[in-house]
């Protein structure tokens, strides 16, 4: 008996039996791992959760929770991290696997992506924790004010601030290792790190620079311009208001306002105005408030500093532009203001009736007096700023301000333009120096100039209709409707363009808002095209203040920065409509790679307008498929991909077919 059951344990059977213990061992192992990852992602997970709640209401961050918060997740994700390394390693090589095969892949350079981010931001808030505490207290610390402190306390970071910048980096090149998902969290944790990444890169990048433009090396000079967009112009609205403000070691040194009337000096000569000015309003020199009429900021802000120089002889470092939909935003954020002179504070929801208030006369019509003081409102309000920054900053909405700021740089209602190098270069990057912006493809910009002397751009809407038609060859015929609908009410008299004020006239601001259109229209496009017609609408001699009629065509400019430029005046009438078309030929817009032909159109938002509609179709050559297209079409319909947009912001669309 004993001999048989010996002879029944064979080599096999021990072999299987050392398979099988080692099968149920190492599934055993791998349970307990798989138990592992699952406990360290149920962390990670609920944290995602709740950093999404945030950016959707970023009013709720409290800058002393965020810090532990942002070391807390770092840690929960390089634990994650560690647990799965084996099942990452294994992820990243199944990107074949159908349907879940990407979803797969996405998952290590994501979570490396999340490693660097949220390690940048705890680098970041270790570097910042004195500015921080700084901000929440409001109080003086000893050894200076709150602005010089804070100053310090960049230089001080600025290790910390070059860590974090090298973490956003390598986050940067991971992100682009990630495909298309499809799975719905890592959806939504792609479009959170979308978001997350481009600002905290302008944000680390801003903070470094920002010692040297507050003066930590000496004392830089800013000006100011308060553009009136309800008087539209091609940098964001009539320069109304200049102010000039100095920071030395992170203090406001000086802060000054005045009418942009009383900036020149006409003790010296004035070179001839644009020839537009001089035709239909008779301006007769370049003044300082005519300024911004090119719509590359960059160059009307040098013109700015040059005419504003030659006029007071200051020297400046940089110009910051903004309307009054942008300040509006701010003031918002920087909460009620009060104001000298006026019983009701001032905020976000009130604050452009108040401006239009404050400069109506009094009872007792134009004068001189009103002339001189009419624009005094906002060198209160910046003193009122002023004040809520350094006496009350914990009132202030911090994280409201920079999401406010944020907005108004990208929709173009604040342009800044900067003479330091690295600033500048830094700006024109984001596009927020306001810069016509450089497309290797096709291009497209409309430019109104309000030339009437009044205020009535409020009652403008404009649409936008573009249609581009591709060749073989990779040039195209291109058709731009302009659409404009005045929206307000005349009292049945003919237009009348107005260029000054009768003394005890009982004139108001909504009164300058209640009147024709008097536009000069350009059109920015790409150089080297070729104007084949264009609608005309000729101006009655009654409507304009030289007497004489314009035949309404439409007219081929100069080059301006390597764009071809096409311009028109007209007049858009009370409660009428008004189309301007334009047909040109485009050279050679489409490139070829890789077997596939590419289509890009870059469509340039003007300043200091709002959302405007854009209808956008693009015709594909005959015998051509369309292969891809970003952002998504509204429609493709036999060769035709159809697009409705809305131009709140530069737009770019970009076409591949073969």
């Amino acid at each position: 008996m004993v001999e048989m059951h010996r002879k029944r344990v064979t080599p096999q059977r021990v072999g299987v039996w050392l398979l099988v213990t080692a099968l149920t061992l190492i599934l055993a192992g791998l349970g307990y791992r798989v138990w592992r990852v699952w406990r360290a992602a149920q962390p990670v997970l609920e944290r995602i959760d709740m950093l999404q709640a945030l950016a959707a209401d970023p009013a709720r961050i409290d800058p002393a929770t965020l810090s532990p918060m942002l070391v807390e997740t770092h840690a929960e994700l390089v634990a994650l991290r560690n647990e799965a390394h084996p099942f990452l390693t294994l992820a990243s090589r199944l990107g074949g696997v159908p349907s879940v095969g990407p979803d797969l892949a996405a998952l290590p350079p994501l979570l490396d992506v999340a490693v660097d981010l949220t390690g940048a931001g705890e680098t970041v808030m270790e570097g910042l924790a004195p500015l921080l505490d700084l901000m929440g207290t409001g109080e003086e610390q000893e050894g200076g004010d709150p602005f010089s402190l804070a100053v310090h306390t960049l230089v001080s970071a600025r290790p910390q601030l070059e860590a974090a910048q090298a973490l956003l980096e390598r986050a940067a090149q991971r992100r682009t290792e990630v495909g298309e998902v499809h799975f719905q969290r890592l959806i939504r944790l792609v479009n959170m790190l979308d978001r997350a990444l481009p600002l905290a890169q302008a944000g680390i990048e801003a903070t470094r620079m920002a010692p040297d433009l507050l003066g930590a090396s000496g004392p830089q000079t800013y000006l100011l311009l308060a553009q009136n967009s309800d008087e539209l112009r091609p940098t964001g609205g009539f320069i109304t208001g200049a102010g000039l403000v100095t920071v030395n070691g992170g203090r406001i040194a000086e802060l000054s306002f005045r009418d942009s009337y009383f900036v020149d000096d006409f003790s010296k000569p004035y070179d001839e105005p644009p020839r537009p000015l001089y035709e239909y309003m008779l301006s007769e020199l370049w003044v300082f408030r005519d300024a911004n009429w090119s719509p590359d900021f960059p160059t009307s802000a040098r013109k700015a500093t040059e005419l504003y120089t030659y006029g007071q002889e200051v020297e400046l470092d940089g110009v910051i532009a903004f309307d009054q939909q942008g300040a509006a935003r701010l003031v918002e954020a920087l909460g009620p203001l009060s104001v000298e002179g006026w019983d009701e504070p001032i905020t976000g929801d009130n604050f452009m009736w108040m401006v239009r208030q404050a400069w109506n006369p009094s009872d007792e019509g134009v004068s001189r007096d009103w002339a001189r003081t009419r624009k005094d409102f906002m060198g209160k309000l910046a003193q009122a700023v002023l004040e809520r920054a350094g006496q009350q900053p914990e009132a202030i909405d911090r994280f409201g301000l920079v999401r406010a700021m944020w907005q108004i740089l990208q929709e173009h209602h604040l342009l800044i333009y900067m003479e330091k190098p690295t600033a500048a270069s830094w700006l024109h990057a984001r596009g927020w120096d306001g810069a016509l912006r450089m497309n290797e493809g096709d291009y497209l910009m409309a430019v109104d100039a309000n030339l009437g002397f009044n205020k009535v751009n409020p009652s403008i809407e404009r649409a936008l209709e573009y249609q581009v038609a591709l060749h073989l060859d990779g040039s195209a015929r291109a058709v731009l409707v302009v659409h404009y609908q005045h929206t307000g009410q005349g009292n049945g008299s003919p237009c009348n363009q107005r260029a000054t004020y009768t003394t005890g006239e009982q004139v108001t601001y909504e009164s300058l808002m209640q009147g024709c259109y008097w536009n000069y229209l350009r059109v920015y496009v790409p150089h080297g095209s070729r104007l084949l017609m264009a609608s005309r609408h000729p101006v009655p001699a009654e409507y304009l203040l030289r007497r004489v009629a314009t035949s309404g065509e439409a007219g081929v400019l100069p080059d301006e920065l390597g764009k071809a430029i096409f311009g028109q005046f007209f007049v858009v009438e009370y409660g009428q409509a008004l189309t301007a078309r334009f047909e040109y030929d485009l050279p050679r817009v489409v490139r070829s790679s890789a077997g596939y032909w590419h289509y890009t159109l870059l469509v340039q938002k003007q300043p200091g307008t709002g959302s405007t509609p854009v209808s956008l179709e693009i015709v594909l050559p005959a015998g051509t498929k369309l292969v891809a297209a970003q952002p998504p079409p509204h429609a493709v319909e036999e060769g035709v991909v159809k697009y409705a947009l809305e131009l709140d912001t530069d737009v770019t669309v970009d076409v591949t077919y073969e």
